[in-house]
């Protein structure tokens, strides 16, 4: 039972390194990513705030 947990931790850490290296290769090949990132996120937040802002809130009669 040992060595699948020892396999299981060294997946994980080759599964966090890949990551971790693609999203610093994302970020070093230009501001763009970052930029196109930011606008999406924003974007989303917006329609977000928006939905709730014109969300009609329930009545509490039961």
């Amino acid at each position: 039972m040992r060595r699948f947990t020892e396999k299981q931790r060294g997946q994980s850490m080759v599964e966090y390194i890949i990551v971790t290296s693609a999203i610093i290769a994302a970020l070093y090949t230009g501001g763009d990513v970052v930029k196109a990132l930011h606008q999406a996120m924003k974007g989303s937040y917006e329609g977000y705030s928006y939905t709730i802002s014109v969300a009609e809130i329930p009545d509490k009669e039961e």
